[in-house]
């Protein structure tokens, strides 16, 4: 085991569960909103299911430019093509760290708008990232009225 074992560990639980939401709500779910100039749940899940691979390319010091080449390229609308994209920006993120020695951890990468951290904590962020997000989604569907039985942790 190295140390990011345990950080995929906690993105698969939260991978899956994101998932089990999806599955749980209507189509009509996805246009809740989440407040007054705040996003609504479609545009929500657009996003969660771009974090895995953007923040990868964030991590490997991609430019401004082609992350938002990558941003106007991502926009699934319905739940079946977000948790298409959900699953293959998952699959994206594990093929690209899997070559990476222990060493390669605690490089320092600078993003587009320059924030230095390590490979190590750029996935500790995407671990919040993704975490942060998915409390948003739980919260506007419960508040909507969903009843959700979707554990959000083991």
């Amino acid at each position: 085991m190295n140390r990011i074992t345990p950080i995929l560990r906690q993105l698969e639980v939260a991978n899956r569960s994101i998932l089990n939401l999806i599955d749980s709500m209507e189509a009509s779910d996805l246009d809740i909103s989440l407040g007054q100039n705040k996003r609504n749940v479609r545009e929500l899940l657009t996003h969660i299911s771009s974090i895995y691979k953007a923040d990868v390319l964030i991590m490997n010091e991609t430019g401004q430019k082609e992350i938002e080449k990558f941003y106007s390229g991502h926009d699934p609308q319905t739940s079946g093509q977000i948790k298409e994209r959900l699953t293959s920006n998952f699959e994206y993120l594990k093929d690209s760290i899997r070559h990476y020695r222990e060493e390669d951890w605690l490089v320092v990468t600078t993003s587009w708008w320059g924030v230095s951290y390590s490979r190590y904590e750029w996935m500790l962020e995407i671990l919040a990232h993704t975490y942060h997000h998915r409390g948003q989604l739980h919260t506007a569907l419960s508040m909507n009225g969903k009843d959700l039985a979707v554990p959000l942790f083991e």
